[in-house]
């Protein structure tokens, strides 16, 4: 929480967030999860960063994906929405342009995530 946030902070605030979300397509936004999720994997796992997270060798692949990165997602995209709340962007926004916002914001914050599993 506390790396989704370091880096939502950053970017929250500008424009850019709600410009990029104007401009995306339910195929872009899929993408965007998917790419998310697949970073935030990789950075932890894929990558294996010494003080990672170390997984057995008879442990499935989707077993650390289910239990560790999709809520870390999860996480990642509610500090999203908390952030465009405290810089007063849901105010008078549609469902699926909030939907979209949060997402680009997620991408940011779910690196920022996968880093502070890493340091802490």
């Amino acid at each position: 929480m506390v790396g989704a946030l370091f880096l939502s902070l950053n970017v929250a605030p500008t424009e850019e967030m709600i410009l990029l979300s104007y401009k995306m397509t339910p195929w872009y936004a899929l993408a965007t999860i998917m790419l998310s999720i697949a970073l935030m994997h990789g950075f932890v796992y894929a990558v294996s960063f010494e003080g990672g997270h170390e997984l057995s060798p008879d442990t499935p692949w989707w077993h650390a994906l289910i239990r560790f990165t999709l809520p870390g997602y999860v996480i990642a995209l509610s500090i999203s929405l908390f952030m465009l709340w405290i810089f007063e962007q849901v105010d008078g926004t549609a469902l699926t342009p909030l939907v979209f916002a949060m997402i680009v914001l997620a991408f940011p914050a779910a690196i920022g995530a996968a880093a502070a599993r890493l340091i802490l």
